[in-house]
């Protein structure tokens, strides 16, 4: 953590020193320089700091040495957000502020004094340096990985009743490892976060297999974090020895590495194994020893249980079992299972259900959670007061009790095993409230404007900070909720016990404090980021505050008065605010890069938002927003601006949205990248040809007027990936042939009014890179849906009023990859057929308000791979037809043919939906 805190201070003060202002009075008090020689001095500690972070938990004089270190850090970092933001005012108004810039140079050279105190103090609490201190250095998060090593020991153990939930898995598993003819040596990964039960997964089948003689030999070997290649292969070698009657070779514990692979050959040549290598956390570990497990055609098996997805990938993706966390009921079960294992009938007494569901509802699922509480539990009196008591401790440290600490442990190796950039960004996703959806462009734009993410050659901030979150999905800390249709995953959440975990730590570090309700501070607090969830920020301590560095306000009310105390604030971040006005005092908040009002029913913006020289994001979707002041046009910096207004003051109801009209001048902001929901007009088209770093533009209001322009300015926008386009009304004809050059790097195009001809421009065959298409009211002819047919990426097509024909065919071979189609408002359709061989990989269909046709598609069984197929609004007839075929098949339906029918009708004003389980197969007969 403090590494952590290290490497970014390095990088805020590069940023803060590339601005030019008020260099000349930096200079004269000595504050550009020191700022930077304290940086590199800070940047020399690195190697200490992860020695010493390494040995926190067991050495208290470390411990204290990194603490004060980090108060330092917070010191310089403020001083370089101070110089910062007095240089934004410019070099007039510094001279106006002496006092400011001497009270600054005094705290400069106050912290690096105590710096250099205690870079020479380290030696006397034996701090050296990580490398040279590799042989002394325990393993990282040492008790936590025995505490790992001997829950996974516990596991060859367990009793039936205490492995539930695995039924499914546990069949598939056995199926992949005895019944699978495959001759040649097979990888399988079981894949999940901490605690989720892989291990005992793994060794409850392993334990089966391994006892029935279906194996020559067997070996169960824990991997864990920190291992060396001989001592692993050691572990196997002796495993296997286990059951020979000649015992393990007493040579093997001086054996080499090459002695040790040969010795393995040798034995495992001609016989049928099964290994299972549990905890890998990198997928190095296999390649490092798989010259061991020779490849002789006998059906030897390897099991990996693993928290990493990349190393679960050295399996096939069709020999990976993900685990997720337990349901509502299993979860009850197992619970039972383990707090009233004594009992004959295992069964919670009535008058204790009450605390044990909310017991278990802190659990979230996770088994290793479940038992931890109810090995717990079972100690303790079966009375109210006792559970209850139970309850209002139960919190998810370390230092809790040593049951519940064992599970902190174990999902803390997680966190631990991050390099310093990936930690710094996690422990910020601590800013959500329970149970939030994580918006991923949201959360990428916000680390950028925390400074958390450094751009690279060839790729920007917003790319590395993508393959930021993706590393952290693939360590199982963010769980991907929802993906778009072309597989990129737009919506996250975090376990509630991770979640729990990285409130702790942030707090511990000083970086978070999470307030719900009442907002509570201790003495002397010096909090960077502040998160307050239905709170009033009248109550809040503001003295305390003043080296906030973010404010994340949920649905609470908005003093005014306090942001102007909030000088170095960066981001600020508002949602579900009752409040109609963005006070003025936004606009001295010098260093703010991020202003989001996203949801919020505030109307209008300060008209001296252009003071704001730094900000990179402007989020007000879903506000009130009518229009922009025209200072907007002085924000050179700005990367992201997105503008959607709600059209009634009541946060139940968002659409339809409406765009937002701009002032002139926009020419200037030439580092835009995201330009969303703004209404077109001649200038505003003309500009746009200045935005060469544009990726994501979506106008409204495009007639024959400014469409003029339209095509010249985009041929100017070489990294466009994503284009909306929304005519003004229904007279408007959209001509788009003009395109020249097309822009050919489409991912995701739009287009909403009718096109002239109802053809697509000819340019739209060469779209190679489109997945999503979206066509409203454009009036096509079969010929152009033909057009579309041969994408070699398009797996995402909605056709919504664009199609005037009466019937509508898809032919063999047509949309290879698409995976969700949608036909809406189609008024004329009375025919629709699927010819065999075409929509070969089609999951979704969905059918909406298609008013005339009344039977099923024809040739809908051939659709092999549809899951869902979604009927809304559509005539009764046809939905009356699915359901009848549904009754007659009863339960004599293929599982694997099963699609899921959902239909939605509205009767009286009032919404119906009703889920159909059906066979296609049958469905067309």
């Amino acid at each position: 953590m403090a590494e952590m805190i290290a490497v970014s201070l390095s990088a805020k003060i590069a940023a803060s020193l590339s601005a030019p202002a008020a260099v000349e009075l930096s200079s004269l008090f000595a504050i550009r320089s020191g700022v930077a020689a304290a940086a590199r001095e800070l940047d020399l500690l690195r190697a200490f700091l992860r020695f010493a972070d390494s040995r926190r938990g067991t050495d208290t004089p470390a411990a204290a040495w990194i603490d004060q270190v980090r108060d330092v850090a917070f010191e310089l970092e403020d001083v370089a957000d101070e110089y910062s933001f007095l240089s934004g005012r410019g070099f007039v108004r510094g001279c106006a502020n002496l006092g400011a810039w001497f009270a600054l140079s005094r705290r400069l050279r106050r912290a690096r004094e105590r710096l250099r105190e205690l870079s020479v103090a380290k030696e006397e609490y034996d701090i050296l340096p990580a490398v040279a201190s590799a042989e002394r250095l325990p393993a990282v998060g040492g008790s936590a990985t025995v505490i790992s090593r001997k829950v996974a020991d516990t596991a060859h153990f367990l009793g039936e009743e205490e492995i539930v939930g695995f039924a499914a898995h546990r069949r598939l598993l056995i199926e992949w490892l005895a019944e699978d003819a495959e001759p040649r040596r097979t990888l399988v990964a079981v894949l999940g976060m901490g605690g989720v039960g892989k291990t005992t997964l793994a060794t409850s089948v392993y334990k089966e297999l391994a006892a029935s003689f279906h194996f020559d030999c067997a070996a169960w070997v824990s991997v864990s974090k920190n291992f060396t290649t001989e001592d692993l292969l050691r572990k196997v070698f002796k495993e296997l020895h286990r059951d020979v009657h000649t015992g393990v070779p007493t040579e093997v514990d001086e054996m080499n590495y090459r002695s040790l692979v040969e010795a393995l050959q040798g034995f495992l040549s001609k016989k049928r194994y099964l290994v299972l290598l549990d905890d890998v956390w990198d997928a190095g570990a296999w390649y490092e020893i798989r010259s061991a497990f020779v490849e002789n055609g006998t059906g030897s098996r390897i099991i990996i249980t693993t928290r990493s997805q990349e190393v679960a990938n050295l399996a096939k993706s069709t020999r990976i079992i993900l685990l997720q966390p337990l349901s509502e009921k299993e979860a009850w079960t197992l619970f039972c299972n383990t707090t009233f294992r004594e009992d004959t009938d295992r069964e919670c007494p009535r008058h204790l259900e009450l605390w044990a569901l909310k017991i278990l509802d802190k659990c979230s699922g996770l088994p290793l959670a479940i038992v931890s509480v109810g090995n717990l539990l079972a100690l303790k009196e079966e009375s109210e007061f006792a559970w209850k008591n139970v309850h209002d401790s139960l919190v998810w440290d370390e230092s809790s009790d040593h049951r519940i600490g064992q599970v902190s442990s174990i999902l803390n190796l997680s966190i631990d095993d991050l390099p310093y950039h990936l930690k710094r960004c996690f422990l910020y996703c601590s800013i959500y409230p329970e149970d939030f959806f994580v918006k991923r462009k949201i959360l990428i734009r916000m680390w950028i404007a925390e400074g958390f993410v450094e751009e690279k050659k060839d790729a920007t901030m917003e790319d590395v900070a993508d393959d930021y979150l993706d590393q952290l999905v693939q360590r199982s800390l963010l769980q991907v909720i929802r993906k778009n249709e072309f597989g990129r995953a737009k919506r996250f959440q975090i376990h509630d016990l991770i979640r729990d975990l990285i409130i702790s730590r942030s707090a511990k570090e000083g970086l978070f404090v999470f307030s719900k309700c009442t907002a509570t501070f201790e003495a002397n607090c010096n909090f960077r980021h502040l998160i307050i969830d239905q709170c009033r920020f009248s109550d809040l301590p503001t003295p305390k505050l003043a080296f906030l560095r973010s404010l994340h306000g949920f649905k609470t009310d908005l003093d005014a008065s306090l942001l102007s105390q909030f000088r170095l604030l960066t981001v600020l971040s508002l949602w579900y605010i009752p409040t109609d006005k963005l006070p003025s005092s936004v606009t001295y908040l010098l260093n703010l890069c991020y202003l989001g009002i996203r949801s919020t029913l505030i109307k209008e913006l300060p008209h001296e938002l252009g003071r704001l020289h730094k900000l990179q994001t402007l989020d007000a979707k879903w506000s009130m927003v009518q229009r922009l002041p025209c200072s907007i046009t002085k924000l050179k910096g700005l990367r992201h601006l997105i503008l959607l207004r709600r059209q009634a003051a009541d946060f139940r109801y968002q659409f339809p949205g409406k765009s937002v009209v701009l002032p002139d001048g926009m020419k200037n902001l030439t580092c835009l990248q995201t330009l969303k929901y703004i209404e077109a007009d001649e200038k505003l088209v003309r500009s746009l040809g200045s935005f060469k770093r544009m990726r994501s533009l979506e106008l409204s209001g495009v007639h024959e007027g400014n469409l003029i322009h339209l095509p010249s300015s985009i041929s100017k926008m070489s990294r466009l990936t994503c284009l909306g386009i929304v005519s003004r009304d229904d007279h408007v004809q959209l001509d788009l042939e003009s395109f020249s050059p097309p822009p050919l790097k489409l991912q995701k195009l739009t287009i909403s009014g009718r096109l002239i001809g109802g053809k697509l421009p000819s340019w739209f065959g060469h779209l190679s890179n489109l997945m999503q298409l979206q066509l409203h009211s454009s009036e096509l002819k079969e010929d152009s849906i033909r057009l579309l047919s041969s994408l070699p990426k398009l797996v995402d097509l909605s056709l919504m009023d664009t199609y005037k024909g009466n019937s509508l065919t898809f032919a063999a071979g047509c949309f290879p990859v698409l995976r969700k189609l949608k036909l809406q408002d189609l008024a004329n359709l009375t025919h629709l057929e699927f010819q065999k061989g075409g929509l070969v990989n089609l999951h979704r269909l969905i059918l909406g308000k298609c008013a005339n046709l009344m039977t099923i598609p024809q040739g809908l069984e051939h659709l092999m791979h549809l899951r869902n197929l979604k009927l809304s609004e559509m005539p009764s007839e046809l939905t009356e037809n699915i359901q009848e075929v549904q009754e007659l098949e009863g339960n004599h339906q293929d599982a694997g043919h099963t699609t899921i029918v959902k239909v939605i009708c509205i009767q009286n004003e009032c919404l119906l939906e009703k889920k159909i389980h059906t066979n296609l197969r049958t469905l067309q007969k």
